[in-house]
């Protein structure tokens, strides 16, 4: 009657509140319902942990052993329809002997049913944990903002309420973990990790990035392109001050200092080169 994966004794249907042989579809929306209600991450009734862990195991089973469990789950009830037809003939036969009799082997089959199931339910509980998924998301930035964040540090994940590091590698693609801020793990496995990774866009086509240092070209009406002349420019590191070189082209780059990607522990400050067009 029992099988090593689950409690032939045990109603898994009426756990997730549905009617026996209720569809696949079915039970994944109940399972849903009541795990979002009963998660401990989320839930403030008392015993929220143990009744997600019920939850968790009658979907499982239900999903992966369901042919099998009705199956054993019909045999044992009619075993039980069986012993109590047995009770009662015998009730009639011999009423005063019987009386306690029955009174006796009901009190003895539910304490060996209870003891089943605690067994049941305790051995299937002792398995192995299972480790939470992990939490993959891509944060996409402005290359402005994201020399910004270069320049502060760090990154503030809204959903985790916490601050992350914010380096250079972010420029390269590099995925980002912090431990155990994943999705929580079933039958006391260790939560999953949170993933971050960051999706860098250029604010126009005429800026690129080469690996610290930025290249590109501002506007200028005319009349102010005049040698010698100061006038503030806009880039994605920010609105700065240029003084137009004497021997100024068109058709070559002017450098800025130290106004590229910013310096951190591992990498000098990029430059900026910059061509004027003629508006």
């Amino acid at each position: 009657m029992f099988n090593q994966n689950y409690d032939a004794t045990i109603d898994y249907f009426s756990v997730l509140g549905v009617h026996y042989n209720a569809c696949e579809k079915t039970v994944k929306l109940a399972y849903r319902k009541m795990a979002r209600r009963y998660h401990p991450d989320v839930s403030k009734i008392h015993n929220a942990t143990q009744k997600f862990q019920e939850i968790a195991e009658a979907y499982e089973i239900l999903t992966k052993h369901r042919e099998r469990y009705c199956a054993d789950f019909a045999r044992s009830n009619r075993r039980h329809y069986s012993q109590q037809t047995r009770t009662q003939s015998s009730d009639n036969s011999q009423s005063g002997f019987a009386d306690n009799t029955s009174k006796q082997s009901h009190t003895s089959h539910t304490q060996d049913s209870s003891r089943q199931q605690s067994s049941g339910y305790g051995s299937y509980r002792r398995q192995q944990p299972i480790r939470g998924k992990d939490r993959v998301i891509t944060y996409p930035l402005t290359l402005r903002y994201a020399i910004r964040l270069l320049k502060i540090g760090y990154f503030y994940i809204p959903g985790l309420k916490v601050k992350m590091k914010f380096t250079r590698e972010a420029f390269s693609d590099k995925t980002f973990r912090l431990r155990g801020k994943g999705y929580t793990g079933l039958f006391g496995g260790e939560p999953g990790d949170f993933l971050v990774k960051f999706s860098i866009k250029l604010e126009s086509l005429r800026w690129e990035l080469k690996g610290s240092d930025l290249y590109g070209s501002v506007t200028i009406p005319k009349t102010l392109l005049v040698a010698g002349n100061s006038l503030e420019i806009d880039t994605p590191s920010g609105p700065m001050m240029l003084q137009i070189p004497y021997n100024y082209s068109s058709e070559e780059y002017i450098k800025i200092q130290n106004m590229g990607l910013p310096a951190d522990s591992h990498y000098q400050a990029g430059h900026l080169y910059t061509k004027l067009i003629a508006a």
